[in-house]
């Protein structure tokens, strides 16, 4: 990680652009109907249950300057809006070592009938409502240690700009 002030555009949500990151849940034009393992749930520890909470969420104006992003190294994590509302992801990729990589940040604009679920050990900001407080299903394996999630605190700022 290097210092100095990242900035990162808000792009529409799409399946190509976040899959180094993990899925998109959606439906496209010439999907099928039912589309069977869509995501790459994954628990990698024996001990670790699945934990679905239902969270609301207020909306976050743009720009936003952040310092902190977290990973979960043991588990996928999915999100779902219940309530249509649209919302921001931020992620990052890893280097070799586990590093993320801010020059190679994105930041999406997800849309309320749109579903994500992050790779296991992605890097990512906590997801924010946009526009509106939305209301989301999240889905991940826990075992009530240090291991559910990891936080990093970045050494500047990131500004998302919408």
């Amino acid at each position: 990680m290097n210092g100095g002030l990242h900035s990162l555009n808000v792009q529409p949500l799409a399946r190509i652009p976040f899959a180094p990151f993990g899925q998109v849940l959606d439906f496209a034009p010439g999907d099928i109907a039912r589309r069977n393992f869509a995501a790459r749930l994954f628990n990698g520890r024996n001990a670790a249950n699945p934990n679905l909470r239902v969270q609301r969420t207020d909306p976050t104006p743009l720009p936003l300057m952040t310092t902190t992003i977290e990973r979960h190294r043991h588990s996928s994590q999915l999100f779902a809006p219940l309530s249509g509302s649209p919302y921001l992801l931020i992620v990052f990729p890893s280097s070799a070592d586990g590093v993320p990589i801010l020059s190679e940040g994105r930041a999406f604009a997800a849309g309320g009938d749109q579903a994500i679920n992050y790779d296991c050990d992605t890097w990512h900001h906590g997801f924010r409502a946009l526009q509106r407080p939305g209301t989301f299903l999240m889905l991940r394996w826990e075992d009530g240690t240090q291991d559910d999630e990891e936080f990093l605190t970045l050494p500047s700022p990131i500004r998302i700009d919408g």
